[in-house]
């Protein structure tokens, strides 16, 4: 592919992470975890209860649908390809988060500054940098501090609808 793309092509492949993002919040902390309670060499957990099969396929499901809204919209099947794989990039980057945090001995729900707010961000970036798709740079970086907003924003949401245990 190779191609930039325009500020409104990077919103329509980037937005669908947010939405992959902050939808297994809705299934109220249940599921089957990632890890399967396993534990890493340093007798840690690998992720977490946190992170669950269930969280994973809803947060694909729902932004790869927000992937197929801004294709329609914008006449253009490429842009739900790259929304998907930008959604499935931003589960993984949380997903690593998760992994980063347990080997800091951060517990479930513990605050880490930037990096709760950005991992899912990164690895939707990441994974679109990694098949070579360029995106417009200024949006990147707008979009970014908007995940930065957004996060505290919609997490203190979550807090008051009693979908988070924490309101970071």
């Amino acid at each position: 592919m190779g191609e930039l793309l325009t500020p409104l092509e990077t919103i329509a492949v980037l937005l669908p992470a947010f939405v992959a993002n902050g939808s297994p919040v809705l299934l109220h902390k249940k599921g089957t975890p990632l890890d399967r309670g396993a534990l890493f060499i340093d007798g840690k957990p690998l992720l977490g209860a946190g992170k669950t099969f269930e969280g994973l396929l809803i947060g694909v499901a729902y932004g790869s649908t927000m992937a197929l809204l801004f294709s329609a919209i914008l006449g253009s099947f490429t842009i739900a390809i790259l929304g998907s794989l930008a959604a499935l990039g931003g589960l993984t980057g949380d997903i690593f988060g998760a992994f980063i945090k347990r080997r800091l001995g951060l517990e479930r729900g513990a605050p880490a500054p930037l990096l709760d707010q950005l991992d899912f961000y990164i690895g939707a970036v990441l994974i679109l940098y990694l098949v070579d798709i360029k995106l417009d740079a200024t949006t990147v970086l707008v979009l970014a501090i908007l995940a930065l907003v957004m996060h505290r924003v919609t997490n203190k949401i979550a807090y008051k609808l009693k979908l988070k245990d924490v309101p970071w």
